[in-house]
C-alpha cells in the first residue's frame, strides 16, 4: 500500500460541477487509467479516495487536496500524468506527492484556505482602502451558517489576512480564512460582510470566486497541503 497526495484544479467549465459529481469524475478517471486504486473493506467497498474539503458551488480553484490509496508503489509523476490523460476538461492534476507513514490526511491537516474574489460591483469606489479598513475592525459581525442554522457571529478571529487591488479585471479582493472541523470561514460570508461595511448590496452571483490554495498547521504557521514552503506573499501566522 502507498498513500499519496495531489493537488489539483478545476477550471470554469466545470465550477457549477458539485463535489459529489467531482468525486465520481475522479473515481471513473482512476478506474480508466487502470491506476491500483485501494479500497475500504466492509459490505459495501469504495476507493480509498478523500478530498480536503469541498468547493463551492460556483467556485474555481488552483489549489485544492486529496488523499489517495494505490495498493501498491507507483512513482508520483507516473500517477499524476495517468489520471490526467483520463479526467474531463477542467480538471487537472497540477501536484502528486507520497506521503509519509502515518502522515495526518488532508481533512485531517486542513486548517486555513487562501481566496481571490474580482468583485466589480466595488469598480467606482476606492477598493483598495476600503479592504484595509474593514480588515482593520476589531469586530466583524455577520450570519453565518451553522450546524444550528444562520447564527449572527463574530467572523473577525477567523479572518487571518485580506487585502483589495484593483487589477485588470476589476477590483480583487485576497484573503486568508480559518478552514477546518473546529474553525471555517467562507470566503462569500467575508464577501457578504464587505459588502454590507461598503453600503453595497450582495448577490451571491455577483463575483468570480477561486481558491488558490489550502494550508496546514505547522510549528505555528501556515505550510501548504503539499508540503511546499509557505508562499512569500503570504507569510502569516495562524
Amino acid at each position: 500500500m502507498s498513500d499519496y497526495r495531489f493537488r489539483y484544479e478545476k477550471g470554469d467549465e466545470l465550477k457549477f460541477l458539485g463535489h459529489l459529481d467531482m468525486m465520481v469524475a475522479f473515481q471513473r478517471a482512476l478506474k480508466r487509467a487502470k491506476l491500483p486504486i485501494a479500497f475500504s473493506q466492509g459490505f459495501n467497498p469504495h476507493q480509498l479516495l478523500h478530498f480536503a474539503s469541498p468547493l463551492p458551488l460556483g467556485y474555481t480553484t488552483k489549489g485544492d487536496y486529496g488523499d489517495m490509496r494505490l495498493k501498491e508503489e507507483l512513482p508520483a509523476q507516473q500517477v499524476r500524468l495517468r489520471l490526467n490523460e483520463e479526467l474531463p476538461e477542467g480538471l487537472r492534476v497540477l501536484q502528486m506527492t507520497s506521503l509519509a507513514p502515518g502522515a495526518k490526511n488532508a481533512m485531517a491537516a486542513l486548517a486555513a484556505g487562501e481566496y481571490e474574489v474580482i468583485l466589480p460591483q466595488f469598480a467606482e469606489m476606492d477598493f483598495p482602502g476600503l479592504a484595509q479598513a474593514f480588515f482593520a475592525q476589531d469586530q466583524i459581525l455577520e450570519e453565518k451558517k451553522t450546524k444550528k442554522g444562520m447564527v449572527l457571529a463574530d467572523i473577525r478571529p477567523d479572518l487571518l489576512a485580506l487585502r483589495g487591488e484593483m487589477g485588470p479585471d476589476g477590483p480583487k479582493l485576497w484573503m486568508q480564512v480559518a478552514m477546518g472541523s473546529t474553525r471555517n470561514l467562507r470566503a462569500d460570508v467575508v464577501v457578504k460582510a464587505l459588502c454590507h461595511f461598503g453600503g453595497v448590496a450582495f448577490s451571491p452571483l455577483v463575483g468570480h470566486y477561486t481558491r488558490l490554495e489550502m494550508y496546514q498547521l505547522e510549528e505555528g504557521h501556515l505550510t501548504p497541503l503539499g508540503g511546499k514552503e509557505t508562499r512569500d506573499d503570504a507569510p502569516f501566522a495562524f
